[in-house]
């Protein structure tokens, strides 16, 4: 053999099976996950912060990381509300009611459990296009994305 021999901290160890490096992985979110969450989640919250921390710690994903944590805690804490007040609303039909009001007459009203119902979704449909965690949304996140016009602009070239 010629030329200069390897060091062997430049020597890459070969990999084991799938499975013991698909255990790693996950090892490595859990603890990922562990570290970054909030302490002031209720245990509904901490829940939700391991099931969207699991998709955001992905290495394909990569969004979990310390600057992103007040984001994705508000989205936990938005995701909770808006179960607790479906949960909440209730089960007959009282999405709207009707008020007599005096010289006005009969007016049909909403229910404020809907108002609040409508208020969270707009909140956690902001955090979802924050995080990329919708189709569209990660389509839009993805490198490369680049200008309208590239095309254009080289036909002009």
């Amino acid at each position: 053999m010629r030329g200069r021999k390897p060091k062997l901290d430049n020597v890459i160890p070969m990999r084991g099976d799938g499975a013991s490096t698909e255990e790693a992985r996950r090892h490595t979110v859990d603890q990922l996950i562990r570290r970054l969450q909030p302490r002031d989640l209720t245990k509904d919250q901490r829940a939700e912060w391991r099931r969207v921390g699991r998709l955001l710690a992905d290495p394909t994903v990569d969004r979990l990381k310390p600057r992103f944590v007040d984001v994705i805690a508000e989205y936990c804490r938005a995701v909770v509300r808006l179960r607790t007040l479906r949960d909440a609303m209730p089960r007959i039909n009282m999405e709207i009611y009707r008020v007599e009001a005096g010289r006005n007459g009969t007016q049909v009203k909403t229910h404020p459990y809907v108002a609040q119902i409508n208020e969270s979704w707009r909140q956690w449909r902001s955090l979802v296009a924050m995080l990329g965690l919708s189709p569209a949304d990660e389509r839009n996140m993805l490198p490369g994305q680049g200008d309208l016009f590239d095309e254009a602009d080289e036909y002009f070239r």
